[in-house]
This record gives structure tokens, C-alpha cells and sequence, in this order.
């Protein structure tokens, strides 16, 4: 690396900086765009607009996500972009704190959790498959995962 190159390195804007630090591609382009978006709905110039943003303007944002119909697991992307800079330009000194701390996210999926689990019925034949080494049912059960712990009480799901 040459003086000049080490230089023009050490002027990198800290947003600028947080950015290249993304490694996946599709997530930095996201994260950029969200970040943009924030400014331009702010009426912000650039990005030194940010060191001045407080939490009632995020929660306006999160409003008109909501109002524009984003889906809820968008809305929890685009504030997690906020948020992700947020915290890198704490990081960096270059603000006090996080306004988007403590904003409320909507829920993603409901309460309902994404990782499979066993229906009763499938845990009924998991309960009642033969011993090892025979071969009644036990075709019949599917047992390529198993996201579940079996107790002596029963089926319990857990998080492993």
C-alpha cells in the first residue's frame, strides 16, 4: 500500500466504512438502500444528517412502512439497517447513542416460530415405533430430524 493509498483510506467516512465492512453482497445492497431510504423520507442531505436523528424519527419511518403496507418482516429488515449503522457510528464515537434502540419491531411471523416440529400424530407414532432393529412401523415415521426432546412425561419441544 502506498502513503497515498493508506491516506485516502484513513478519510473513509465512518457510513461508508460500516458498509464495505458487509460481507454479503445481497445484504450490503439492502442495507444501502434502506439506509437511503431513511435519509430521503428524513428530507436529510447526507449521511452527516444522521448524527442529528432521535428516536421520534424512527418511529415516524416505522409508521410509514406500516402505512405504506411493507410487509412486517421488511419493516424489521429496514430498521435493523438503521440500526446496524447506528451502532457502528457509536462504535466509532461519531454519536452518543442509538435511536433506534428501544423502537418497537413488528412481529415477523406471528408467534409462530419457523423451525419444524412434531405434530401430535407424528409424535403418537414416534411413541409407539418398535425397538431398534425391527421393522413394523418404523418405515412408516419419518425420522430424517428430530427438533424435539422425548421425556419421560412425553413429547416436550426445546431449543436446542
Amino acid at each position: 500500500m502506498t502513503r497515498a493509498q493508506f491516506e485516502q483510506l484513513a478519510d473513509v467516512r465512518p457510513e461508508e466504512e460500516w458498509l464495505a465492512n458487509i460481507t454479503n453482497l445481497k445484504t450490503r445492497g439492502a442495507y444501502k438502500e434502506d439506509v437511503r431510504e431513511f435519509i430521503a423520507f428524513s428530507a436529510l442531505k447526507d449521511y452527516m444528517g444522521l448524527r442529528f436523528v432521535g428516536r421520534s424519527h424512527v418511529i415516524a419511518w416505522r409508521k410509514d412502512m406500516e402505512r405504506r403496507g411493507l410487509a412486517p418482516a421488511t419493516v424489521r429488515r429496514k430498521l435493523s439497517a438503521l440500526s446496524s449503522l447506528f451502532d457502528y457510528l457509536c462504535e466509532r464515537n461519531a454519536i452518543t447513542g442509538n435511536p433506534v434502540d428501544g423502537v418497537k419491531r413488528p412481529m415477523a411471523n406471528g408467534n409462530e416460530g419457523s423451525t419444524p416440529a412434531l405434530g401430535d400424530v407424528q409424535a403418537r407414532k414416534l411413541l409407539e415405533a418398535p425397538p431398534a432393529g425391527t421393522h413394523s412401523k418404523a418405515s412408516e415415521i419419518e425420522l430424517s430430524w428430530l427438533p424435539c426432546c422425548i421425556t419421560a412425561s412425553g413429547v416436550k419441544n426445546s431449543v436446542v
